[in-house]
Order: C-alpha cells, then structure tokens, then sequence
C-alpha cells in the first residue's frame, strides 16, 4: 500500500492527542512543592502518579512512532512533504531539550516512585533506546529544518530497514493511533525498525 499524495504529511495527526511535556511537569512539580507536609505531598504525589507515567508512556510511544511514520514517509521517493512547521527553523540544542527532558526525567520519577510511595518504578530498557534512538534520529535530521521532501528524510544507521510489507503494517498501525491516541500501540511493532 503506497501513500497517496495527501496523506504524505510530517504530523500524520498525531499532535491531536498530546499534552505538552514540559508545561505539564512543571505545574504538576509546582502544585506539589506547594505542600510543606510531607503527608500532603506524599497524597498529592499518588494522585499525579499515573498521570505522570501515562505521560513518559505517551512521549515514548510518541517518539517511536515519529521513526516509524518517517521510514514509512521514507519509501515514498521524492514526494513533498505537508505540513511541516519546522522547517526553516534553526537546528540547535533546543532542538533536542524535550528529548533531554524526558530522558532525565525518567530518573527523576524513579526517585520520586521510591521516595513519595516505596514504590519500584523503573523504565524499561526498550524505552530508554527509543528515547536514545528518537535523539540520534532527530540530531540526523537537524529538527527536520531543512526538510521538504521524503528524500530530505535520514534514517539514522541504529534503526532497522524495514520490508515494503513491513512498511504496510507500520501504516496500518500509524493510522490506529491517530484514531484512538494510544501511542503505546507503536510497542507492538518496535522490533521492525529497533
């Protein structure tokens, strides 16, 4: 199954469904460092929880499924790209600060998991490498500035090529998730291009 000419676009409606990262962990830091009681904070901090791993949960999914809409923008030769509010942007260390963010972040929430409920939180390894592998992704592309056309893409050397049948499957699984905004569902299909 090819893309048609319309469908070639940067977001394929992903954005619909996200919560900004970094607003979100710093009014949720906010309201929690507003409590001096420990109990408080403690109680306030369970309610957050699976609000705050949901979150780590959708960036990754989110991630992954950037590098799989892009291989999958990918076979479509010389095809123009719709949409793309990045380009003409600048490239710079900005470009990678949510990455960054998240990436400390699951750190961060592990301590917190130990510290507010004895709880054993711990990323899994697959995650921390689509994180890893998202940065190098979007450091190859320079935040996508420059690019305009399919073959303005790079698929960076630490993911997999996957088959044309492959490709319709991460399509197919693309267009999922746009329906339902559940981006763990990229989990499923992460060792066609892992």
């Amino acid at each position: 199954m090819r893309l048609t000419d319309e469908q070639i676009k940067f977001d394929p409606g992903f954005i619909q469904h996200m919560t900004a990262l970094i607003p979100t962990l710093e009014n949720i830091y906010a309201t929690l460092n507003k409590f001096k009681n420990f109990a408080m904070k403690r109680n306030q901090f369970k309610l957050y929880y699976p609000r705050l791993r949901k979150l780590v949960d959708m960036y990754t999914g989110f991630y992954l499924g950037c590098m799989l809409w892009a291989v999958a923008l990918k076979r479509e030769e010389n095809k123009q790209i719709i949409g793309n509010l990045c380009y003409g942007g600048t490239f710079d260390d900005d470009t990678l600060f949510e990455v960054n963010c998240l990436i400390q972040y699951v750190e961060q929430l592990e301590k917190d998991a130990k510290y507010y409920l004895n709880e054993n939180y711990k990323v899994q390894d697959f995650e921390l490498d689509i994180m890893n592998k998202y940065k190098t992704f979007l450091t190859e592309n320079e935040g996508f500035v420059k690019c305009q056309n399919t073959d303005d893409i790079k698929i960076p050397d630490v993911l997999k090529t996957p088959s044309d049948e492959e490709i319709d499957i991460i399509i197919e699984k693309v267009k999922n998730v746009v329906e339902t905004g559940d981006f763990t569902q990229f989990y499923e299909i992460k060792d066609l291009i892992l």
